[in-house]
């Protein structure tokens, strides 16, 4: 038999000559291939099935616990509590801490067409609010408003004329998008006081009477609130309170280690049991082609040709086993309800099944290209 590399060495005309040899090679051992592929396919089932599972749920319920906000640090203080805007320009410069946000005392306004109208509390903000920065606008006496604070004052297109009660008026020129640990402030209305280069703005001695810090991961709830406390040590701390989400974030914490140890574990048992099935079964199409894998070797195929060859011949069964596996287990999740998987994570699950055939197949392949020619073929 002539070599399946051409003559030119082109590995795209190898590549090609390799698969269809492989194709054929397959179709010619139907039970062998069928066996293969089932093995694959139960194998990514039994993975989606178990650790695929608790997966999604851990992730739904990780989403519930972060949608608590527990990366947030809620600090209350009275007007006279000596905690100033300055504060949070000290905060920024923290690692642990990705954005600090501060809000000075509530002054009642109503629409300002709307004498008799409902109230909703405006206050000075400083820092950054969900990815925007409070900065002080080019044209004076502009407020931004929650979505919940102009269905309350009753704008139109969300914009409109305030009057507080001591007589000064704003307009809301935009609308302010409040994340979920901030909506204890609804309905919110800020006057925005910082600085592009200064969060504290141009009054950094600016009474404050709301905190926000919110770590960068809910492990650096604790150190961050220690820093937070000895940043504020210059004001009245009995007028003060702090609330953390310490206790979400170590809630957190253990629902995230306890799962994936879980899902570790199973995984590896079940890739471990589906690579030796793989190998058992290609030991046996091994020892029941041993001519043809000797007639090979007699005409001229090298050793690493025949591990080529059972290779890609497994890849190609695997790749279609682990299809139909994620096929079957995504549709038996969704007609059961469960939550299901990430992409990130099924791609995984394939990538694995087929690595995880490969190595089962690999000392099936050495066995066979290391199978004397001669003997091979003197053996009825």
């Amino acid at each position: 038999m002539r070599s399946a590399y051409p003559a030119g060495g082109c590995i795209v005309s190898a590549m090609f000559v390799l698969g269809r040899e492989a194709v054929a090679s397959a179709r010619g051992q139907v039970v062998t291939s069928v066996l293969t592929v089932a093995m694959v396919a139960g194998m990514c089932v039994a993975v989606l099935m178990t650790t695929g599972r608790t997966a999604a749920a851990e992730d739904a319920a990780l989403a519930e616990i972060d949608a608590a906000g527990t990366r947030s640090i809620v600090v209350r203080a009275d007007a006279d509590a000596r905690l100033t805007a300055n504060v949070i320009d000290r905060l920024q410069a923290v690692t642990e801490i990705d954005t600090a946000i501060g809000f000075g005392p509530i002054v009642d306004a109503r629409n300002a067409q709307v004498p008799d109208g409902p109230k909703v509390p405006l206050r000075n903000g400083y820092g950054t609010l969900d990815g925007r920065s409070l900065v002080v606008p080019d044209l004076p006496d502009r407020a931004l408003a929650s979505t919940e604070a102009i269905q309350t004052l009753g704008f139109r297109d969300g914009l409109g004329a305030l009057r507080t009660d001591t007589g000064h008026e704003l307009v809301v020129s935009g609308k302010l998008e409040v994340p979920a640990y901030a909506t204890f402030l609804e309905p919110l209305v800020v006057i925005p006081s910082s600085k592009p280069d200064a969060p504290s703005g141009t009054r950094p001695t600016d009474p404050l009477t709301v905190l926000i810090v919110l770590a960068d991961s809910p492990r650096h709830v604790a150190p961050v609130s220690d820093t937070v406390k000895s940043l504020l040590e210059a004001a009245d701390e009995t007028k003060i309170t702090m609330e953390t989400s310490q206790e979400l974030a170590t809630i957190r914490t253990a629902i995230q280690g306890e799962l994936g140890s879980y899902g570790r574990g199973t995984v590896l048992v079940i890739l471990a049991v589906s690579a030796a099935l793989v190998a058992v079964n290609l030991l046996t199409l091994v020892s029941i082609r041993r001519k043809d894998f000797g007639r090979r070797r007699a005409l001229g195929a090298t050793r690493s040709l025949i591990v080529a060859l059972l290779l890609t011949q497994t890849a190609l069964l695997a790749g279609i086993g682990a299809l139909v596996g994620v096929a079957g287990a995504l549709t038996a999740l969704s007609v059961t309800g469960s939550p299901l998987p990430g992409p990130s994570f099924v791609i995984a699950v394939v990538i694995a099944a087929v690595l995880t055939a490969l190595l089962g197949a690999l000392l099936p392949a050495i066995s066979a290209a290391r199978k004397d020619p001669l003997h091979e073929l003197r053996v009825p």
